[in-house]
């Protein structure tokens, strides 16, 4: 239900990997607001990395692919909430940034993906949200915000999946924005029940089938919203 928290889940393969992408912290120096540093995109890939299948493997794919780079900071106050494991909540205070001649590269990377758990018997897709929230570097430098604070708009990457969506409520107006979890939608659902029907399901054959079965459903999903639409007509 949207005003449920996530459940947060680890990914071993992420967890154990021996290596991690260079990335890149940015220096502010004399630079009152995000806005100051003109020529980046800020995000945060944290839901990728919680409820997702992301991992350093996969943006080392997408680093090495396009040639590009990773930059973040680790803001004092808190942007988000609910992007946590245990005691660890660096999630939400942290924003990752991508020179803008870069953003849409991987932008188009991460949401072309499509990946699977076939021990959770999981499907997974991502989708772009784009949230207002305070101009953090602003609010580290102020310990009481005065009104008419600058505010900035900042990307995230929700989770679609079998076992529910991940995202940010839009609706949802809060001084401290974190995602909830909604209810799956069908055409995952459908997907996953397909993909997983076989036993003998090995991880080559769902990575061979996993986006051609999404695509089939989605067409039928489309073609039964056409249906609809020329019965009203």
């Amino acid at each position: 239900m949207a005003n449920e928290t996530p459940n947060l889940q680890q990914d071993k393969f992420y967890e154990f990997k021996p290596f991690r992408v260079p990335k890149y912290q940015i220096k502010f120096e004399k630079a009152g607001q995000l806005s100051d540093i003109p020529g980046y995109t800020w995000y945060t890939p944290a839901a990728l990395y919680l409820w997702g299948k992301f991992s350093e493997v996969n943006l080392s794919d997408i680093v090495q692919q396009d040639d590009i780079k990773v930059f973040w900071y680790k803001f004092a106050k808190p942007l988000f909430k609910n992007f946590h494991v245990g005691s660890d909540v660096g999630w939400n205070h942290t924003l990752w940034a991508a020179r803008e001649s870069d953003w849409k590269k991987i932008v188009d990377r991460i949401l072309e993906s499509v990946q699977f758990d076939l021990a959770t018997k999981a499907i997974y897709q991502y989708a772009l949200q784009s949230i207002d929230i305070c101009d953090p570097l602003f609010a580290d430098r102020h310990s009481v915000l005065p009104a008419g604070f600058p505010v900035v708009t900042v990307y995230a990457f929700a989770v679609l999946s079998n076992k529910g969506q991940y995202a940010f409520d839009n609706k949802q107006k809060s001084a401290l924005p974190g995602m909830v979890t909604f209810k799956p939608h069908k055409l995952h659902v459908n997907a996953a029940q397909k993909l997983f029907q076989d036993e003998k399901l090995t991880q080559e054959k769902a990575f061979e089938r996993v986006k051609s079965v999404l695509l089939d459903e989605q067409d039928l999903e489309y073609k039964e919203r056409a249906d609809k639409d020329g019965v009203r007509r």
